[in-house]
């Protein structure tokens, strides 16, 4: 079997992107294979985007790699539509998942680790937004001067800025706890 040729070139010789697109009201995921000089702009406005290394895949058994690229499609269409493909409670199944991670860094952070405790700070100064939290916000400060204290960069350059987002986010809390 050839592979379709374009222009003189084989499809193989020119970089595509894959799009997945779920078509709700059809019920159909629709694959599009396009030029990567079509995603361009995708790729440097929206976010970052759920990007395991490949190397993730490669040291899986085929059966479990292909399982688990298939999970993450069908959890990131069920995460961003309206009308859930429904193959699995995806929302429970990443409450889980998190509250795993949250245990797994309050261990880590009981060890001093500077890489758990900015990890931490950035998920309960969320969780303080959030959750109008002014409990949540002090701990997360605890920690990130923490780990600003060890060095940790990111943590050294976030305490730069952490006076003007403590500020904003007393604001919103005390905003959202009067409402």
């Amino acid at each position: 079997m050839s592979v379709p040729s374009l222009l003189g070139y084989t499809m193989a010789d020119i970089k595509r992107d894959l799009v997945i697109h779920y078509d709700e009201d059809g019920q159909k995921i629709i694959f599009y294979s396009t030029d990567i000089s079509n995603t361009e702009n995708i790729r440097a406005k929206e976010f970052g985007g759920v990007c395991p290394e490949v190397e993730f895949f490669k040291a899986q058994s085929p059966d479990i790699a292909e399982q688990k690229l298939g999970g993450m499609v069908f959890a990131l269409l069920d995460l961003h539509s309206t009308r859930k493909i429904g193959i699995r409670n995806y929302a429970a199944e990443a409450d889980e998942a998190i509250n795993q991670w949250i245990q797994e860094l309050e261990e880590e952070v009981k060890h001093n680790d500077p890489n758990a405790q900015y990890d931490l700070f950035i998920h309960l100064h969320s969780s303080a937004m959030q959750n109008y939290s002014l409990p949540d916000l002090a701990r997360a400060e605890s920690l990130l001067l923490a780990s600003a204290a060890q060095g940790h960069p990111e943590a050294k350059s976030s305490l730069e800025s952490w006076p003007d987002l403590k500020a904003a986010a007393e604001r919103r809390i005390n905003r959202g706890k009067s409402t």
